[in-house]
């Protein structure tokens, strides 16, 4: 019975995202164009993630506010099916069959249990509040996914759609990836961004296996991925128009608030308008278009929830943080350690079991380049590297004698993208130097997009081409299914197996906590533990003052 509530909330959700993505199709976009489902599938995890911070200002993402959204959507897509606006094609039921296994796990990403889950259950249970960075430090930490999770939290199955969601970034990825390479096999037109898509969906899948390991940087770098995929295509295909321009601005706003650290795809746009003829035009076209507006009322909200957090426009940048403007806000001390200290976690200087004698001089004159090799690179990237040649080797032992050289025609076509994916590189590699952070997609593109430089498709035997794609498919799709497989054996035969007894619900820890009255309202407190599914709101740290102002709760940390 479990099994089936699951599966059934799990399909009704899909349907609920699409629906509002047509509909953020329909109001934002040109209403004659034909959007591919992955696309549409984005933009209704954005539209939803909107809605989401703009009610959170108002009011709390209790069952009522959640049942209402989540029926809304779903009479959205029956709505735009009748009117054959949603065309979802068999390979897409075949996608998702052979891809949800990926949702049935019992252990979920190690910081689910320390503010992703506590995260979405305060946004759920309580309306904005002021100071939450002073309650732990997992609410430091904003991101709109949390708020996507909020509004997913309803009866019957609770909180246990989270993961699911996940799930969805890489199923619309997809199947956007394939629905492109499809779409060229019919057409008998296949170039080098007909390439790359091959080798992205071929990773995509076989790494990014591990659903419930996402967290908020899987996510975000899938649909970084996504957008650096079509950006290389409308380029390569000459398809650079105000309406693809806008698909890439409205999604790279909707990476931003995922994960701040892609505000540096901003360079994007930017790139595809470099590109294009009558650049004043557009540029008057871009401002002055609906995603425009929406976007920059989304950038005000998102600024507004970072600063009612922490008191900083984007956390954890010293020079945009004002606590003496806002008195909930965390002092600057703090954050140039916490700043600091990602760093050193990044580069290896931290873990959880151990930390460098001397941090500031450990991060300085490239000292911890060694230490990070060692500990690092011989474990996670060397691995990494791995499935990425194997990837390159399948592709180019399928495909080489429909292949030949012509490096430096295409090489010129991409230069400025592939300059820009080069510099963010450069960048993750001197600052953030670890995989989770961003550099999963950056290595996979400085790598496959100079490969795909290299060849000249002509004469091309499509019947072949096409079953040699669908054999790779295949592979990949064999290879997450397997692995998967593996994962959940695992989890049944692990040591704590009375943990995942809730299976295929994932688990989660009962925390011991204690009520206590402050202000006269009630509040839970944790004491060396994670909240987890703990009532909120759920303290940690109990130094802190809390009032009320304006009908809105105050957290600040007393002096």
């Amino acid at each position: 019975m479990e099994f089936l509530l699951f599966i059934f909330f799990i399909l009704f959700t899909l349907v609920s995202i699409l629906g509002f993505g047509k509909l953020f199709e329909f109001i934002f976009f040109d209403k004659n164009e034909k959007y591919q489902i992955g696309l549409t599938g984005f933009f209704g995890l954005f539209f939803l993630s909107s809605i989401s911070y703009a009610t959170h200002l108002f009011t709390p993402h209790n069952y009522i506010h959640n049942s209402i959204l989540f029926f809304i959507g779903i009479f959205l897509y029956i709505y735009f099916f009748i009117k054959k606006s949603i065309n979802f094609e068999k390979t897409h039921y075949v996608i998702f069959f052979f891809l949800l296994i990926g949702v049935f796990l019992a252990k979920s990403h190690d910081d689910f249990g320390y503010y992703h889950l506590p995260n979405a259950l305060h946004f759920a249970q309580n309306k904005l509040e002021f100071g939450l960075g002073n309650l732990n430090h997992g609410f430091k930490h904003h991101s709109s996914l949390f708020y996507l999770y909020s509004i997913f939290i309803l009866p019957f199955i609770e909180v246990y759609l989270i993961n699911v969601l996940n799930f969805f970034f890489l199923f619309f990825s997809v199947i956007f990836l394939s629905d492109n390479i499809f779409k060229d096999l019919k057409k008998n037109k296949f170039d080098n961004s007909s390439l790359i898509s091959i080798v992205f969906l071929i990773l995509f899948i076989s790494v990014f296996n591990r659903i419930g390991e996402y967290g908020t940087d899987i996510t975000g770098q899938i649909l970084a991925g996504t957008l650096i995929y079509f950006s290389m295509k409308i380029i390569l295909r000459k398809e650079i128009n105000i309406n693809n321009i806008l698909i890439i601005f409205a999604l790279l706003v909707y990476l931003i608030t995922i994960k701040t650290y892609f505000i540096v795809y901003i360079f994007l746009p930017i790139i595809l308008f470099i590109y294009k003829e009558n650049k004043f035009n557009i540029l008057k076209d871009i401002f002055l278009s609906k995603v425009f507006f929406f976007s920059v009322f989304i950038g005000i909200i998102f600024s507004v929830i970072n600063i009612s957090a922490t008191g900083c426009i984007i956390f954890p940048i010293k020079n945009l943080c004002f606590p003496n403007l806002f008195p909930w806000g965390l002092n600057l001390d703090t954050v140039s350690y916490l700043s600091t200290w990602y760093e050193i976690w990044s580069k290896a200087g931290a873990g959880p079991d151990f930390r460098v004698e001397d941090p500031s001089a450990y991060i300085k004159n490239f000292n911890w380049i060694g230490n990070w090799t060692n500990k690092y690179f011989f474990t996670k990237v060397s691995d990494f590297l791995l499935a990425v040649f194997v990837s390159l080797l399948l592709v180019y032992l399928f495909f080489k004698k429909n292949l030949k050289l012509s490096y430096i025609s295409n090489f010129k076509k991409n230069f400025l993208l592939y300059f820009l994916v080069l510099i963010l590189f450069i960048l993750w590699f001197l600052k953030f130097p670890s995989l989770r952070y961003g550099g999963y997609i950056l290595v996979i593109s400085i790598i496959v997009m100079p490969f795909s430089f290299l060849f000249k498709f002509e004469d091309l035997d499509y019947r072949k081409l096409k079953r040699n794609f669908l054999i790779l498919f295949a592979i990949s799709i064999l290879i997450f299914v397997s692995r998967n497989i593996t994962r959940i054996n695992k989890e049944f035969v692990y040591s704590a197996v009375e943990n995942f007894k809730s299976f295929p619900f994932f688990y989660i820890k009962k925390t011991n906590y204690v009520e206590e009255i402050i202000n006269d309202q009630k509040f839970y407190i944790v004491t060396n533990s994670s909240c987890w599914s703990t009532p909120t709101p759920c303290l940690r740290n109990t130094n802190i003052e809390i009032y009320n102002k304006f009908n809105y709760r105050f957290y600040e940390k007393n002096k």
